[in-house]
């Protein structure tokens, strides 16, 4: 036993294969290689020019091409000036316009339509350097008329001031006078009248379009409150109430001119029909 015990007193330990780790022993990281971060640094500030030059400076992104789509009455020289104008103005102070990126549709939209009085306008940008404009014509309902001056008016009330009302046109359209002293249009182009007032304006004149025998001359608007007054060619000045159902006021009409009136129709001066069946001929 004792033998034994000598024996292992003479091995000695070997301590190269253990992984002795002293956890109080700060072992110091490795620094990285100093050409190396100045490397990536300039590499990354180079790659951030190059898409910044790429995407606002380069020659592809130029707009090259102006298409409008949808115009009817008008050329479509003037619009694409306005769009060319723009291209040369710069955006955030440093770069042109001219750059497919940098082209504001929203202030083209503004330019166009403070000129025209389309009902919309859409504005697309494509890669290949053209800028495609389209376009939404109001179409003409009826000829409004402001003193001597005639517009063509949409079925919303918007006065169309880019073509000229020929005269040919008059006996077309309906024409729709304003007889107040004030003006009636607005600063957006629009007549300063009710929807439901310019509603039963355009229903009573769809139901007297039906009826030959009743030629309408002009619709009149003034002072008269909840009045629109018909001027019939050759006939009478006709009220009719606004707040009252056209189509009932236009059948009492009729039967007015049927068994009462008769061949003094264009004898007549007024018919007033606001009073439900008080009818007031003159």
């Amino acid at each position: 036993m004792s033998t034994a015990i000598k024996h292992l007193k003479k091995i000695k330990k070997d301590y190269q294969t253990k992984n002795l780790c002293n956890p109080f022993f700060y072992k110091p990281k490795k620094k990285p290689n100093k050409k190396i971060v100045v490397y990536l640094i300039i590499t990354g500030f180079i790659f951030l020019i190059f898409i910044f030059w790429f995407f606002l400076a380069a020659p592809i992104w130029q707009i090259n091409n102006i298409k409008v789509e949808g115009l009817t009455r008008l050329s479509d020289t003037d619009i694409k000036n306005k769009v060319w104008e723009q291209t040369n103005q710069k955006r955030y102070g440093l770069f042109k316009q001219s750059n497919i990126w940098l082209f504001n549709k929203s202030e083209a939209q503004k330019n166009i339509l403070s000129s025209y009085n389309f009902s919309n306008i859409e504005i697309c940008k494509k890669l290949t350097g053209t800028i495609v404009v389209k376009v939404g014509e109001r179409p003409f309902s009826f000829i409004f008329q402001q003193g001597n001056d005639f517009f063509y008016a949409s079925n919303e009330g918007f006065l169309i001031r880019d073509v000229p009302v020929i005269e040919a046109d008059k006996s077309k359209y309906l024409i729709l006078e304003n007889k107040n002293t004030d003006n009636l249009i607005s600063d957006q182009n629009k007549i300063n009248i009710s929807d439901n007032y310019l509603s039963f304006i355009l229903e009573i004149a769809n139901l007297l379009s039906t009826k030959p025998e009743l030629p309408v001359e002009k619709f009149i608007v003034d002072q008269e409150f909840n009045t629109i007054k018909v001027k019939f060619r050759n006939g009478p000045l006709v009220y009719f109430n606004t707040k009252t159902d056209a189509r009932t006021q236009l059948e009492r009409l009729l039967l007015v001119k049927k068994d009462k009136i008769k061949d003094n129709f264009s004898k007549t001066n007024y018919i007033d029909l606001r009073y439900g069946d008080r009818i007031f001929i003159n």
